[in-house]
């Protein structure tokens, strides 16, 4: 059966389904695109004596291409295994996910120490932290610790949360995500 692996860090997901299907042939990008389906496609009705297992990695899934992509799925050809791996189980249609059994690959996240109390966030709390020099891993981290500090947080707190994790897997600013974050914060807690 096809499978949606969602994950909080793609590149060790990718590295753990590797080291299952070691012969799996993977197609990868930001966004997943039609002439990226078309080559799916393609690759997917050669005939293969073997299994072949062949992994879809995007954050991102236009309407478009999913559409497209719903056509292989629902006549997946012989000895074929899709494998659907993202951050969000949101970013596919539904009609997607009916199709697909839902797996998740979740993996410890570095610890990072708030010194920050969002009932009290000032200009100068925003300034000093925007000068620590986190890596991605920690970026997300912190970011994910940042947000846990809210209480009741909005349905528009909880969009932009998760679009700063997906720009940082993008390699987005990190000064611009974190005032992002903690700007939503100080105002979620007017």
């Amino acid at each position: 059966m096809n499978e949606i692996y969602i994950s909080n860090d793609l590149q060790r997901a990718k590295e753990e389904l590797l080291s299952m299907y070691p012969n799996a042939i993977i197609f990868e990008d930001n966004e997943l695109k039609l002439p990226m389906v078309n080559q799916i496609k393609d690759v997917s009705y050669k005939t293969h004596q073997s299994q072949q297992v062949i992994i879809i990695k995007a954050l991102n899934f236009r309407n478009e291409s999913q559409n497209a992509l719903l056509k292989l799925l629902e006549d997946t050809p012989t000895n074929v295994k899709f494998i659907i791996l993202t951050t969000s189980k949101y970013a596919l249609l539904d009609t997607i996910k009916s199709r697909m059994s839902l797996h998740y690959l979740n993996y410890p996240q570095p610890s990072i120490n708030i010194d920050l109390n969002p009932q009290r966030l000032t200009t100068k709390d925003i300034y000093d932290t925007l000068k620590k020099d986190l890596s991605k891993e920690e970026l997300k981290a912190f970011i994910t610790q940042l947000f846990k500090q809210i209480s009741n947080p909005t349905s528009r707190v909880l969009d932009d949360f998760e679009l700063a994790i997906q720009l940082v897997d993008l390699n987005a600013d990190k000064a611009a995500l974190l005032s992002l974050c903690l700007l939503c914060i100080r105002n979620a807690n007017k």
